[in-house]
């Protein structure tokens, strides 16, 4: 758990520093009080009494700016922390193979960015930050008492040693209830957006009432454990709290004693009862932190465990784009048991044109994931100009090629931005590519044209639009292999013919079209057309 704190150690040690120098400013102050009643009851001149009174005066101006800057600096430790570990992880998100991506649920990855990551800060930094206080406190309090009754230090010793021994056997069942929250509210995540997704077929097959049921029992899982969780803690804190109770009130009657026996001045019996809190809160904040540290412990694993590639390859060779042709080499794939394609062999030459049928579920789209580096064959092999698929690096293939999925995403941004995908492209080039998808119109009839906002995933956009937007991506990226999934299926039969005629004409480029709709008007576009039936590949 401590190397996600590695990048933010400077803010760490500034936290220690700061924390070491209020503290010493306490024991100053508490000193110059201590001498300052003792001087008060004592037979000393006026003049002795002005001058520790003059230096604690100097010290309270110094105590609250160290103070405010401790707080400040654990709240910015806090806030640089969060942020950065969100960011890291998004970025190895990020970094996964699309496929192992894929295998994953989305929720998996929005239940760590919220409740997972929300407990880390309240079950890990923030303790973590408690427990520096403490420990600055807890060696300030030490030398106080030091300095007037040693004494004390063996009641707080065997106070110490009780209630870490509750917090160690805290931690164990703490540890494993939160681990069980935290799947539970990755099922409720699940279930939250399967639900909203399915929001039209719920309400017009009339399943309100069973939802709603399934809901409530979700909720109340997820609740009854919360519930489990925060009363082993309330046990434990009643504990410590009436341990802490008894041990104030016999160290109370203890340096009482001890001053009425002489032992100790009246000064030294304010000292040690101003100083306690320093003892005893420190070993009261460790009893709380270190079980809540302990338990988010399986939740940093959960995260670890869903960011790994379960198939890593390191990828070592550079690529600038194809020369020659595609080969597909005895290739063999299959979703677990399931072989979707076998022993498939067939070839794409630079430039050609080629389109890909057959029925639905046969392997077309898996085909086409395996172009598109998504997969790698479990055997045989893809090549690009006679070099291994599996050995390009991704980055630089993904910059050749252009894809235009089946299912499209528009971001919640201008018309332009989701055209160009935030790449610098010249008015000409934007203008050509919206020519040739066939977007022309549409984009006249925006309120304002290219700078118009498309909300919601296209909510406020037709989904042949969409469609249009999606091609004009892969016009303007202008890669030398454009691969296409069913991209005319929410178009009208005349545009998608002027569209596929435009990108047939394209030159140099090579296209590999997965479609169900054949259009015999462009069928002679092609220079070859393949089915894919019965996981095999065949000209047809």
């Amino acid at each position: 758990m401590f190397k996600i704190l590695k990048p933010f150690i400077f803010l760490l040690l500034l936290l220690l520093l700061s924390a070491a120098i209020y503290v010493i400013l306490d024991v100053f102050i508490s000193l110059k009080i201590k001498e300052i009643i003792d001087t008060a009851i004592g037979t000393e001149v006026i003049d002795n009494f002005k001058k520790p009174t003059l230096y604690f005066l100097i010290l309270l101006l110094l105590y609250f700016p160290g103070l405010l800057l401790n707080n400040y600096l654990r709240n910015r430790f806090i806030w640089k922390c969060m942020g950065g570990l969100r960011k890291k992880y998004v970025q190895r998100v990020f970094k996964k193979n699309i496929n192992e991506f894929q295998k994953e649920n989305n929720a998996t990855y929005m239940s760590a960015l919220t409740n997972d990551f929300n407990q880390i800060e309240k079950n890990y930094l923030e303790p973590l930050t408690d427990l520096i206080a403490a420990i600055a406190n807890f060696i300030a309090g030490i030398f106080l008492i030091t300095v007037v009754s040693p004494l004390v230090l063996l009641i707080i010793a065997v106070i110490m040693i009780i209630n870490l021994t509750v917090s160690i056997l805290a931690a164990k069942p703490l540890n494993r209830h939160n681990k069980e929250r935290s799947a539970m509210f990755s099922d409720y995540t699940v279930y939250i957006k399967e639900i909203l997704s399915a929001f039209h077929i719920i309400k017009t097959n009339d399943l309100d009432d069973r939802v709603r049921r399934n809901f409530q029992v979700k909720s109340e899982q997820i609740q009854n454990k919360g519930y489990l969780i925060d009363k082993i803690i309330s046990y434990v804190s009643a504990i410590q709290q009436a341990n802490f109770s008894f041990t104030f009130l016999g160290l109370y009657i203890a340096v009482v004693y001890l001053d009425i026996k002489g032992i100790i001045s009246f000064g030294g019996v304010i000292l040690i009862i101003n100083s306690i809190d320093k003892l005893i809160w420190p070993v009261y904040a460790a009893s709380e932190a270190f079980p809540k540290m302990f338990s988010v412990k399986s939740l940093y694993d959960k995260i670890e465990k869903s960011l790994l590639n379960q198939n890593e390859y390191t990828e070592t060779l550079d690529y600038s784009g194809l020369n020659q042709e595609i080969t597909l080499r005895n290739v063999k794939f299959s979703y677990e048991d399931n072989v979707i394609l076998d022993n498939v062999s067939l070839q794409f030459k630079k430039g050609g044109k080629y389109l890909i049928v057959g029925p639905s579920g046969g392997g077309k789209s898996t085909l086409l994931r395996l172009l598109r580096k998504y997969f790698n064959p479990q055997s045989g092999e893809i090549l690009i100009d006679n070099v291994p698929l599996k050995d390009i690096q991704k980055d630089q293939y993904f910059a050749n090629i252009a894809n235009i999925e089946q299912n499209i995403f528009v971001f919640e941004d201008t018309v332009r931005n989701n055209l160009t995908l935030y790449k610098n492209y010249t008015e000409n080039e934007i203008t050509n590519a919206l020519k040739q998808a066939g977007l022309t119109d549409f984009i006249r009839g925006l309120p304002q044209g290219l700078d118009t906002v498309i909300y919601d995933n296209g909510k406020n956009i037709s989904g042949g639009e969409r469609s249009r937007i999606a091609i004009a991506r892969g016009l303007l990226n202008k890669a030398d292999i454009l691969l296409l999934d069913e991209p005319f299926a929410h178009l009208d039969s005349e545009t998608a013919k002027e569209i596929e005629k435009s990108i047939l004409d394209l030159p140099n480029v090579t296209v590999i079209n997965v479609s169900h709709i054949v259009f015999k008007e462009n069928k002679d576009g092609y220079n070859q057309c393949f089915l894919v039936k019965n996981k095999q590949v065949i000209a047809v």
